[in-house]
């Protein structure tokens, strides 16, 4: 599958309505951890970020109570269209999702926070009150995409995530509901033939486990399946279930979800913009 591809398509969306309005935004970043993944990620986002119009800050926070308070700090900052916080941060204090949560539902570009998550249960796709589309979880929302710019079917089909976390698996899930799919949710804790029993009866499997596992073979995989990879390692050996999947993404070159998930944060910043410019005219900001 052409991530890259896709992705571009998104970024020139974006950028083409982005040079329509009055306001360049801005996007405030922090980096709280020395995790590889994460310095890497930061570097890409704000190159194409940049390339698309959307400026970025980028800060390094070294303790949950600073992070906290440059968090919270962004809610009445006006020159501030959005923040995204790097994750995984695993500060011994306090676990990642509580900062997910701290972020204002108007500045957040990861779609994480209580408020957005809300409406993402509900299946509520605007802000309240306003016509500005809401924003929902980056990675999640790529996954959708893949799936819809290749005209593969949700409704009534069965899906299996490998992957439950706040950010990733618990929205996709959600967003597999709302769309009518059948969803079984699987992690660590699922015992390995009970998963590939799962697979084997799936139509599109979702993979996101943090470290590189052969979660299952070609055998287990329903001829024709969609499979997709979201980790930065290999879930799964990509040439043999290549043999009988019908769509694969995975982590290498053009066919990595990950370029996806970036393009969604810019998509991100656009519906933030409009929700902040639309308040602005309103007078809601005043």
């Amino acid at each position: 599958m052409n991530c890259e591809a896709i992705a571009e398509k998104y970024f020139s969306q974006v950028k083409a309505e982005l040079e329509q309005m009055s306001q360049r935004p801005r996007v405030k970043m922090f980096l709280a951890t020395f995790d590889e993944g994460s310095e890497s990620y930061s570097w890409i986002m704000r190159r194409r970020f940049e390339a698309v119009g959307i400026d970025s800050i980028l800060e390094r926070v070294g303790t949950p109570a600073d992070l906290e308070r440059k968090i919270l700090a962004t809610a009445t900052d006006d020159e501030i269209t959005g923040c995204f916080v790097f994750y995984p941060i695993r500060f011994p204090e306090i676990e990642d999702y509580q900062f997910m949560k701290m972020v204002p539902a108007h500045k957040d570009v990861e779609g994480l926070s209580a408020e957005n998550v809300y409406r993402l249960i509900h299946y509520r796709k605007t802000f309240e009150g306003t016509p500005c589309k809401a924003v929902v979880p980056c990675t999640p929302k790529a996954v959708i995409k893949l799936l819809a710019e290749y005209g593969i079917p949700i409704k009534g089909c069965d899906v299996v995530i490998v992957n439950k976390s706040y950010s990733l698996g618990a929205p996709l899930r959600r967003m597999f509901d709302n769309l009518g799919a059948t969803v079984t949710a699987c992690d660590i804790n699922t015992k390995s033939d009970s998963l590939k029993h799962y697979v084997r009866n799936a139509d599109i499997v979702v993979t996101a486990v943090p470290v590189e596992v052969e979660l299952f073979d070609e055998a287990d995989v329903k001829p024709g399946a969609t499979i997709i990879n979201c980790s930065f390692v290999n879930n799964f050996d990509v040439e043999r279930v290549s043999e009988v999947a019908g769509h694969i993404s995975y982590r290498q070159g053009k066919n990595y979800i990950g370029q996806i998930t970036t393009a969604m944060a810019a998509v991100n910043v656009g519906y933030l913009m409009k929700y902040k410019m639309f308040q602005e005219k309103s007078g809601a900001l005043s």
